[in-house]
């Protein structure tokens, strides 16, 4: 099977290759991310009571600081996947 060459990938591809795309996309990746990240911090604090698990916190358990950095790992890929998709998108 002959392989394609790098023009006929970027000739295929549905991403939008403008510099504007290319700045405006992970800008909006930090800003969306940021966002909720506070909004997953905010929430915790009022369901539990207490600030969000540090996984710089000595005191606090390996589980729980590893179960919240999962989570927040996936929901700031989440955001990001959804807004580059958002950005990137073709009309």
């Amino acid at each position: 099977m002959p392989a394609r060459s790098q023009a006929q990938s970027q000739a295929q591809s549905p991403v939008k290759s403008s510099i504007t795309i290319q700045v405006v996309a992970p800008l909006a990746a930090m800003a969306a991310t940021w966002a909720v990240r506070k909004a997953l911090d905010s929430g915790y604090r009022r369901v539990r009571g207490h600030k969000a698990p540090s996984p710089h916190d000595p005191n606090v358990s390996f589980s729980s600081a590893l179960l919240w950095a999962t989570i927040t790992a996936a929901a700031a890929a989440a955001v990001e996947v959804a807004v580059f998709r958002i950005v990137t998108r073709e009309d």
